[in-house]
């Protein structure tokens, strides 16, 4: 691949020991040299290839830390709805998909907002009024909670006599004589759907992932943290990356992967499943080595893990587990080196979380990396945990806007302001950032994410309001920190990737302006000059 070199710009390392360079060299897929100008062009062949950055901004490439490549590759035909439409913009959109694609043998669709309907849900009358004899399946924007007709019951063998999975967290919504509504709540009651009928084109799975792939290049970002998918989908995304990362000269992306689960009766089997992906895949394109917990649902699901009664029907909702069954697992997980990714977005599940990673720590496990996911609801009393027992708080920047319902509508006006990463940091934690894709609700985009961290505010919005507290944003050193060093320390990789130093690997992000002086409402409207991953470019303008 032979030489590259960078100069004229603004060349943010993202290492705090030397911030900003004059020169960045890469030699084949690593960095060669950081530092001057001069040091560059004594070190580089005669036949490099020179990239004058005439005044714009070199970061280390972007890292998703917290995404789902393979709902995105399933999720990404279909009824494609938006978390912006109202109910009847909702009903009327799955209505004109079934009516405009007559030959279909079932529908599916995702992206309803949860907050349209009440905490029942929707029903399953509606959808059977459109199509009474083909199943129809719709998500919610969160992906947590769902919505389907008659016809998927039959199919799928569902009846009153059905028992949920967790009773209270993992359920069928149900009238009064115990039928299903039609709202299903969580990941294993769809999973127990799923797992019966067929919803997908399984022929354009794969040009799917890599569609979704080049869409994260054309984006920045260089390496994924793969969250996860349900057990019927890993059927396919297993061997697709198999197959994809057996030749690594073609790959776009590396993808560090773990294995998935959300049911107490499946604590066991996914330890098995994580020790045998782990033992195949190692490399640092693809490797799977996390132990990936849901603990909770979410907060327009009303399924998320609060301290205080919901508003609406004073229910309390439990994590899946508590206690010490938690901290258990995680030092089990810990003893066996794995690192633990953990969905925790209510006070109570993230308490949770904070203790069992005490255990960890106080049982000698310092290297492990234990991160919370999504870090929406926060106990003011459990801010200083996540730097004192080094759990990364992970959050979605495009979630951090401002005119939410949620608190004194759905959760109690005790509750903390929501997303507040400020304090969390001058605690000394780290911070990462995804985009939960295909959940992002406003986009998967790195610089997106950004603004609105900073923000609070929704991106492209003249008078967006802000997310309380006022003026409680993240700087915007922090933000790239987050897409860069704090992702590549969460995925045990800071060695490799993260910063722009000698040795890692030759991971770029190219912008067409230096963040640092564009007024951060502007910030998505900054476009991506190239992306480089491995010395390789995987997109450019």
């Amino acid at each position: 691949m032979g030489d590259k070199l960078f100069y004229n710009g603004a060349i943010y390392t993202m290492n705090g020991d030397y911030p900003e360079a004059e020169a960045l060299l890469v030699r084949d897929d690593r960095i060669l040299y950081v530092g001057m100008l001069s040091e560059a062009e004594k070190m580089a062949a005669a036949d490099v290839l020179r990239y004058d950055l005439r005044g714009r901004m070199l970061l280390p490439g972007f890292i998703d830390a917290h995404c789902h490549p393979s709902l995105c590759a399933f999720f990404s035909s279909g009824i494609l709805l938006s978390v912006d439409m109202t109910r009847e913009e909702v009903e009327d959109a799955v209505k004109e998909y079934i009516d405009r694609h007559p030959e279909r043998e079932t529908y599916f669709g995702i992206g309803y907002p949860e907050v349209a309907y009440d905490e029942k849900g929707p029903r399953k009358e509606v959808l059977d009024a459109m199509c009474p004899d083909k199943p129809v399946m719709i998500l919610g924007s969160g992906g947590h909670e769902g919505w389907c007709n008659s016809k998927t019951f039959e199919l799928a063998g569902i009846t009153k006599e059905t028992p949920d999975p967790v009773p209270g967290f993992q359920y069928f919504e149900r009238d009064e004589d115990g039928q299903p509504t039609g709202h299903l709540v969580e990941t294993d009651v769809q999973e127990m759907i799923f797992g019966e009928i067929n919803f997908f084109d399984q022929e354009i799975l794969g040009q799917s992932y890599l569609d979704a792939f080049d869409d994260y290049c054309r984006a920045g970002v260089t390496t994924l943290a793969d969250c996860g998918a349900m057990k019927y989908m890993e059927g396919v995304s297993i061997p697709f990356f198999q197959q994809y990362y057996a030749d690594g000269e073609n790959c776009r992306l590396r993808v560090s992967g773990c294995a998935f689960t959300g049911s107490a009766d499946d604590l066991e089997d996914n330890f098995k499943r994580l020790r045998e992906r782990r033992d195949k895949y190692a490399g640092d394109l693809y490797k799977v080595d996390t132990y990936k917990l849901i603990l909770d649902g979410t907060i327009e699901s009303r399924s998320a893990s609060m301290m205080e009664p919901y508003v609406e029907d004073g229910s309390v909702v439990a994590p899946l587990l508590e206690g010490k069954e938690l901290q258990d697992l995680f030092v089990r997980a810990a003893s066996e080196g794995f690192d633990i990714h953990c969905h925790a977005i209510g006070d109570r599940a993230i308490h949770e979380v904070l203790m069992a990673a005490k255990a960890v720590r106080e049982a000698g496990y310092d290297d492990i990396r234990i991160t919370n996911a999504h870090t929406e609801y926060v106990l003011e009393e459990d801010v200083p945990l996540f730097g004192k027992y080094d759990v990364i708080a992970n959050t979605t920047g495009v979630w951090h806007y401002g005119g939410k319902p949620n608190k004194g509508n759905i959760i109690s006006e005790k509750a903390s302001d929501p997303f507040y990463m400020k304090p969390i940091i001058d605690h000394g934690a780290k911070v990462s950032l995804g985009s939960d894709r295909p959940v992002d609700l406003y986009g998967y985009e790195p610089l997106k994410s950004i603004e609105m961290a900073m923000t609070r505010k929704m991106y492209g919005v003249e008078d967006a309001p802000e997310l309380e507290p006022e003026g409680g944003g993240m700087t915007l050193q922090q933000c790239l920190e987050s897409y860069t060093s704090s992702a590549a320390y969460q995925l045990h990789m800071e060695d490799k990737i993260g910063t722009l130093e000698a040795g890692k690997y030759a991971d770029l992000t190219m912008l067409e302006k230096d963040l640092f002086s564009v007024d951060p409402r502007r910030i998505h409207e900054v476009k991506i000059e190239m992306t480089m991953m491995n010395g390789k470019i995987t997109y450019e303008r």
